[in-house]
């Protein structure tokens, strides 16, 4: 069995993707509101486990400017609220497992940061025969 990503594809090492996720809660960077280097605890649809990243390592709908949305996206879009959604973007760097509940490493845009995701909540262009 071949490890599948959202839309039930093939992901695979080196594969640019999207981390379809749900912010948890954010803790802002120092007095700057938003920032983009605020800190966003994310969760996915296949697990109970949450991971870390940094706000300008996803992208997410604009909101307002304000204390309840303390992150700037990778797009300088304000968010971070619980319950907003977002994708985190990064690239695959290894893979344990298989299916859609196949682990995941990626490497974060632009923190670099390695966080390990279901395959099945990864959207990646490979798979659909672009890139991203």
């Amino acid at each position: 069995m071949s490890n599948s990503n959202a839309n039930g594809q093939a992901i695979n090492v080196g594969d640019q993707v999207s981390i379809i996720a749900t912010v948890i809660s954010t803790a802002p960077f120092g007095t700057t509101v938003p920032s983009s280097l605020a800190t966003v605890t994310a969760g996915t649809a296949l697990t109970p486990a949450t991971f870390t990243h940094q706000g300008n390592d996803a992208a997410a709908v604009q909101h307002s400017v304000d204390a309840a949305h303390p992150a700037l996206s990778i797009t300088g879009k304000a968010y971070g609220n619980a319950g907003d959604q977002e994708v985190v973007l990064g690239t695959v760097t290894a893979i344990t497992g298989s299916g859609d509940t196949a682990s995941v490493s990626v490497k974060l845009i632009t923190s670099g940061a390695t966080v390990v995701v279901p395959a099945g909540v990864c959207n990646s262009a490979s798979a659909g025969g672009g890139t991203q």
